[in-house]
């Protein structure tokens, strides 16, 4: 089983919600995470995908 994660997040400007075209691993979905809320993205949040 691989487990991944997409970002999800609202721009700062208030726009539609986005989501990550791609998948990460956690650390590198922690870190995309940190990089959007220093941008001012609102309700950024990690969703665990898991593949089979």
């Amino acid at each position: 089983m691989l487990i991944n994660y997409k970002v999800h997040w609202t721009p700062a400007e208030g726009t539609e919600r986005r989501t990550s075209a791609v998948s990460y691993s956690l650390p590198v979905a922690q870190e995309r995470q940190a990089e959007l809320e220093r941008e001012g993205a609102l309700d950024v949040e990690i969703e665990k995908i898991t593949l089979r």
